[in-house]
């Protein structure tokens, strides 16, 4: 089970939107290629985000497990997402592609019955990206982790740490902003 994330590509924009032109798609795709020959014929995970002047904020994390990034990251549901995250927004829409390996350094490929790592990666990435972007557009998953408040770890409430808080953080490895 290892898994490696691909640096960001920027997604074509056209009018403020995706950019679901079957040429500007097809150049996206050379471009994943670019990076790893072969990557967009795998699965894993993948995280829509909006570059802007802070850095990478993710808006939508996806997993391809029953097909390859290339037939699943750009789904209508995919796009409906990605858009209504550009609504009113600056910045460039970029994805990030954790593709998984097989143990002979090959990229694993579609399963009829899925990939229970990936699965499990996704509900990981879910719980770290909402950690950024508490308006994370990922329904499924999520009523848990957006309502759930735990001083420390996930949704922080506003004012001082108390000491036991403060002693906690270290332990599980998490900074002041959780």
């Amino acid at each position: 089970m290892n898994f490696f994330p691909y640096k960001a590509i920027n997604i074509p924009r056209k009018n403020g939107r995706i950019d679901r032109d079957k040429i500007s798609l097809s150049n996206f795709w050379l471009k994943v290629n670019e990076m790893d020959s072969e990557l967009s014929g795998a699965v894993g995970c993948y995280i829509f985000s909006i570059r802007a002047g802070r850095g990478l904020l993710p808006w939508y994390v996806g997993l391809a497990e029953k097909q390859t990034f290339r037939k699943e990251c750009f789904g209508i549901h995919k796009l409906i997402n990605y858009n209504d995250a550009l609504n009113g927004r600056k910045g460039t829409p970029v994805l990030t592609l954790i593709a998984k390996y097989t143990n002979t350094e090959r990229f694993a490929k579609p399963s009829k019955n899925g990939h229970t790592d990936i699965r499990f990666l996704e509900n990981m990435l879910i719980g770290t990206c909402i950690r950024r972007n508490p308006n994370l557009l990922n329904i499924k998953k999520t009523k848990l982790l957006k309502e759930m408040i735990v001083p420390g770890l996930l949704n922080n409430t506003k004012g001082r740490d108390y000491l036991d808080v403060k002693e906690f953080r270290p332990l599980i490895g998490t900074s002041k902003n959780a």
